[in-house]
């Protein structure tokens, strides 16, 4: 059973090309008739168009005279079953017809990017001129160089600091906190007091949490990165996690670089920003002109 369906999966696309409401509506050729099945005329031109629209792994099963032999049995084999279908009007089910009309217009939708690709790839000047006019899309991340202490309000499973200082409720969390303060503000670095109390697994590296963009911390902590300077040490920040005093060591936003500077996978990254870009504006125009009504 599970070949059966591996091997219709393979042809897929097929059903792109001959699932459709009339007989006009599907692609038909004009070429040698190779396969007349209950009526069905399968045209060689289609079969190779067919053949090249395979996923590059499953045409490597094809080729040859065996290999085309084998995909037009199992053609044979899916319209057979196909046929079979529509004679117990299978095809008339509402649900069928939502999803091959979502089907449909996924299919169609690719050639629509795949025709804005074609028509609008800029050349080297144009993506430079839209490079150069965008500084807000390209410009690099600011980065945050950071170390943090940890204490939890709970009894943890491993005690990562040298004083093996473990809070293992509110209170007991609050009193540490106090403590961690004075410390702090009685000039103790912040390396060596994240070493002794820290409970988190950064504690034996002084609770450096190394260079790092926006996105990889969790929200609570980088707002409170965000209203930072360098040399700040924050107040406690609490998130799921705990309570964190964040010493923020450095914050660098780099200068954007010159198009000219930019690697090969750099520009491949401009060259989709500007389809994405494409693609936004002509969803705005289509929506400007469009008419279209919502009901609550």
């Amino acid at each position: 059973m599970k070949k059966i369906f591996s091997a219709i999966t393979l042809v897929l696309v097929f059903l792109s090309l001959t699932a459709c409401k009339t007989e006009k509506e599907y692609y038909e050729g004009s070429g040698k008739v190779i396969a007349n099945i209950n009526g069905y005329k399968l045209t060689k031109d289609k079969f190779d168009l067919l053949v090249q629209s395979l996923p590059p792994n499953s045409k490597k099963q094809y080729q040859g005279e065996e290999g085309r032999k084998k995909l037009l049995d199992q053609l044979t084999v899916q319209k057979l079953l196909v046929q079979e279908a529509k004679k117990l009007k299978l095809d008339q089910k509402p649900e069928y017809l939502v999803k091959k009309e979502m089907d449909d217009d996924s299919l169609l939708l690719q050639e629509y990017y795949k025709y804005l690709f074609d028509n609008y790839k800029p050349d080297e000047k144009a993506l430079k001129a839209f490079y150069n006019s965008h500084p807000e899309l390209f410009a690099p991340k600011e980065e945050f160089e950071a170390y943090h202490i940890l204490v939890t309000p709970q009894k943890d499973q491993k005690v990562f600091n040298t004083k093996k200082s473990d809070a293992k409720n509110e209170a007991e969390a609050q009193k540490k906190l106090k403590m961690i303060q004075k410390l702090l503000k009685k000039g103790v670095p912040f390396e060596k007091v994240a070493k002794e109390y820290s409970e988190g697994p950064s504690a034996p590296r002084g609770g450096y949490l190394g260079k790092f963009n926006l996105g990889r911390m969790i929200p609570e902590f980088e707002n409170a990165l965000k209203k930072m300077k360098p040399g700040d040490i924050s107040g406690p920040v609490k998130t799921r996690f705990g309570y964190h005093i964040i010493y923020l060591k450095n914050r660098t936003k780099p200068e954007p670089k010159p198009f000219d500077k930019l690697s090969a996978q750099e520009k491949n990254q401009v060259m989709q920003q500007f389809f994405r870009n494409l693609l936004e504006n002509k969803i705005k125009e289509l929506k400007a002109n469009a008419s279209i009504t919502v009901q609550k």
